[in-house]
């Protein structure tokens, strides 16, 4: 059972209301702070008609977490923003979700006009009553919301995670003779260059299982399996984008560690953290960046970088104003979106200049480009070569 004084102690302690809800949307607990709000929620949902979608955006809130490591920011279709964490039960499956909000990630006056009144219609009287009622809403920078996000993590899921590891490791009367799990291997390279935690934590705690049964207790023999773990998950982290200099300082820390642990129970747990700690490496996005608008962002550009983009469709698909969009994108990758849409629409014409069969003429108009000249000149500035000595060379 989760601890729900400590969800109420950090819903107290932020100002923002925590609600805990199952995987068909029935509420399990809800802290006091979120009672407050729920007034001015209850007007917005009569006023907007969007309770119904809400409900469904806070279920699909809870998956996303699971998916993206039990950190999930999102906006709801009422245009406030939430945390989500994921609680699992012993079989890694959703067993409820915990969502931290809601809270505004512009301002009072960006809300109501865009997200809402622009959105859903309303009029300026019903603007108005909302006006008056808004400010139990806190406002807070995307930087903040991304600390709640880490918070609330770690309260749904530190309770637990030592139990669900521990339980894995084998008792001495149930070790047999078996094969090392290279194929687990495998999938647990997968897992962590894809930066899927839940699948990493779930492949090794099979891999431990297995591992441990193999090493028939032999504390020695751990170690050095332990060892060719990190190794490999050190280059499944290097696959899936992790930064090649932090990774280093990682594997010489967790070398050093290693020596420390003299039990197979102190191991096992160290894996388990070694684990999680590459796979939050991986993602392009990951520390700010679990943000939802940044996610949609990214995959409205790749399902669209061969269409003439603007900055304004993009915005209004994402419910939110064009600065909004420029200024928390700049935030969390460091690139502006037009320099993200570039490099985007160059990679794609590498992958087209190395097949012979495509036309180069064709390319500049097949990723997005208004015409050969132009293509040609941002193709030389981005990668210091012209597009036909690119596809000489790499043919």
């Amino acid at each position: 059972m989760i601890d729900y004084t400590h969800i109420d102690n950090l819903s107290f302690a932020t100002e923002v209301g925590i609600v805990v809800k199952d995987i068909v949307g029935q509420t399990q607990y809800e802290s006091s702070v979120h009672k407050e709000v729920s007034p001015f929620l209850n007007l917005l949902y009569a006023l907007t008609n969007s309770e119904e979608s809400c409900q469904i955006a806070f279920l699909y809130g809870s998956y996303q977490a699971r998916r993206f490591g039990g950190r999930y920011i999102f906006y709801a279709p009422s245009g406030l923003a939430y945390c989500a964490s994921a609680l699992l039960d012993e079989k890694g499956m959703l067993r409820s979700g915990v969502l931290l909000g809601p809270f505004i990630l512009t301002d009072y006056e960006d809300f109501l006009h865009f997200d809402v009144q622009d959105r859903f219609g309303l009029s300026e009287p019903d603007i108005n009553v909302l006006h008056e009622a808004v400010e139990c809403i806190p406002c807070i920078t995307p930087k903040r919301a991304q600390a709640l996000s880490e918070h609330l993590h770690y309260v749904a899921t530190t309770y637990s995670i030592e139990s669900e590891i521990i339980e894995t490791v084998p008792k001495q009367t149930d070790f047999m003779a078996m094969t090392y799990p290279l194929e687990k291997e495998e999938e647990l390279l997968t897992a962590i260059s894809k930066g899927d935690i839940h699948m990493a934590e779930k492949t090794l705690k099979e891999i431990l299982k297995q591992t441990l049964q193999h090493c028939n207790g032999n504390v020695e023999i751990l170690r050095s399996r332990s060892v060719e773990l990190i190794v490999l998950l050190s280059r499944a982290a290097l696959k899936g984008g992790a930064d090649s200099q932090k990774i280093l300082e990682m594997n010489y820390e967790y070398m050093r560690e290693i020596d420390e642990f003299m039990t197979i129970e102190d191991i096992a747990l160290w894996l388990a953290i070694v684990t999680r700690s590459f796979t939050n490496h991986v993602f392009q996005f990951s520390s700010t960046r679990h943000t939802d608008i940044i996610y949609k962002a990214v995959d409205y550009i790749r399902r669209n970088y061969a269409s003439k983009l603007s900055l304004q469709e993009m915005a209004e698909y994402l419910f939110i104003s064009r600065q909004y969009l420029c200024r928390i994108f700049k935030e969390s990758t460091g690139q502006t979106v037009g320099a993200y849409i570039t490099y985007v629409r160059i990679e794609e014409s590498k992958k087209l200049l190395r097949n012979s069969q495509v036309d180069i003429i064709d390319i500049p108009e097949r990723v997005g480009f208004e015409n050969q000249s132009y293509f040609t000149k941002i193709f030389k500035k981005e990668t210091g070569t012209t597009p036909g000595r690119y596809r000489r060379e790499r043919l």
